[in-house]
């Protein structure tokens, strides 16, 4: 079932193109490293017979001409140029229909002729041959051409496979960062912890998708290796990263950039206007904590040692922020219920404030106040001295009736805090449950909506 988007995704976008002709007959199909472009366009193939694939994986443009050729000889028979190429493709076309595929059409700069070729096919042709490029985001295609993408997958989206909850479909989000390739990995038979435990190994597409898309990327990849591994170590700005690395900070802007522009990183902007960079998701950042330094045994599977930090990494800080993110969306929605006041939850100066002994995740002081505190950490727990400790720190300047307290939690609520929660109207519990309501309800609406009768 996972795997199934990706083709039928495919499916529909070249039907929609063919049904909406828009005079140019090249798509590029777009998406990252693992996320099941081959797969879909061979589906694609095995379902439509008169469609071809060709692949420039590995291999020059010259000697591609010569292996396509050899693939299909009844249609290109003796093509010693790409001219010819497209030559005997038109004349395929009159009998067929086909989609031509050509996947990894980026990986090398040696193209002219190829794209010369396309390009006058392209706008001389009248058949019904589409073509389909299949590349990555970042490469440039050399002709015009209508794009199309793949997106990693929805915590929703994976909820919708049997037997996954909406709390396993964030461990798992958060483990696979969505991508199709390790969420095909994933054995919905066993425990979260023997997956992973299963995916820790040295041959493991879990452990090689990253240093093979690393290699792929950049012809040496260290110096991209040692910027990516100070992240995840709190080496956020360009001028810490610069200290951490020993090179110099245009170098360390200079390579942050690549990164970026290869959806390696992604970067935050602070309350005081300097800029924070972090890997581009979670299992970029997984990756670079816990295995890009770790020592496996000697048949490939990694110690207990590295499993427990693993673990540890994961839900104090993977999970967590995926969680914090629950949050911050819950308040936003739910913020025009609790305060009368306009109050724009999107403004970085209300994030993580610390009033007196306790730092909350938002904290709006006007009229009426709002604090917010997110309790993300699986395992953890609300306190009655943390109560206190709110309650103190937020009464010292103004009354109690004044504040409006929110508690979003991912653990159980203990009673204390239900009995607060019954007391006082200015006291929100929001447990778990509340949280994936609100953050599935648009995904939902969009994809289960409800028959409601014209009459009511």
């Amino acid at each position: 079932m996972i795997l199934k988007r990706i083709p039928d995704k495919l499916k529909s976008d070249i039907e929609g193109f063919r049904s909406a002709p828009s005079g140019n007959n090249v798509l590029f199909f777009s998406a990252d490293s693992g996320m099941g472009k081959t797969y879909a366009a061979l589906s694609y193939c095995a379902e439509n017979k008169d469609s071809l694939y060709f692949s420039f994986r590995h291999i020059s443009s010259e000697l591609a001409l010569k292996l396509f050729a050899e693939r299909y000889p009844d249609v290109f028979k003796d093509c010693t140029t790409w001219a010819m190429f497209f030559d005997c493709l038109k004349i395929y076309s009159k009998e067929k229909h086909p989609t031509v595929f050509f996947d990894d059409a980026g990986e090398r700069n040696d193209k002219t002729d190829f794209y010369a070729a396309l390009k006058k096919f392209s706008e001389e042709s009248n058949s019904d041959v589409l073509v389909v490029l299949i590349g990555r985001p970042w490469e440039q295609i050399e002709i015009p051409c209508q794009t199309i993408s793949i997106a990693p997958y929805s915590t929703q989206e994976i909820a919708e496979t049997p037997s996954v909850s909406d709390k396993d479909s964030v461990d798992i989000f958060c483990l696979s960062a969505g991508v199709t390739e390790l969420l095909s990995l994933y054995d919905t038979s066993i425990s979260f912890e023997e997956n992973i435990k299963a995916l820790l190994h040295i041959n493991s597409p879990f452990y090689r998708l990253m240093k093979d898309k690393m290699c792929k990327c950049f012809r040496t990849p260290e110096s991209y290796n040692t910027l990516l591994y100070a992240m995840v170590n709190g080496y956020n700005r360009i001028s810490e990263l610069a200290v951490f690395s020993g090179y110099p900070k245009n170098k360390c802007d200079k390579y942050v950039k690549t990164l970026c522009e290869f959806g390696l990183v992604r970067k935050e902007p602070e309350k005081n206007g300097h800029t924070k960079y972090y890997p581009a998701n979670s299992y970029i950042a997984l990756w670079y904590k816990t295995l890009l330094t770790a020592v496996p045994n000697a048949d490939g599977s990694f110690g207990e040692d590295v499993f427990d930090r693993f673990m540890r990494y994961f839900n104090d800080v993977i999970l967590s922020a995926f969680y914090n993110e629950m949050c911050v969306y819950w308040l936003n929605q739910n913020i025009i219920s609790i305060s009368t006041e306009y109050i724009d939850t999107k403004d970085l100066s209300y994030r993580n404030v610390k009033v007196g002994n306790v730092t909350f995740d938002f904290a709006c002081e006007k009229k009426r106040a709002v604090y917010a505190y997110y309790d993300t950490i699986p395992g953890g727990k609300l306190t009655q001295k943390l109560w206190k400790e709110i309650e103190n720190s937020t009464t010292k300047d103004r009354p109690f009736y004044e504040n409006e307290y929110v508690i979003c939690t991912v653990n159980r609520v203990p009673d204390s805090y239900w009995t607060l929660n019954k007391h006082y109207d200015n006291v929100h519990i929001v447990k778990l449950e509340s949280l994936f309501a609100t953050y599935n309800k648009d995904y939902n609406r969009r994809v289960h909506p409800r028959f409601v009768p014209s009459f009511v």
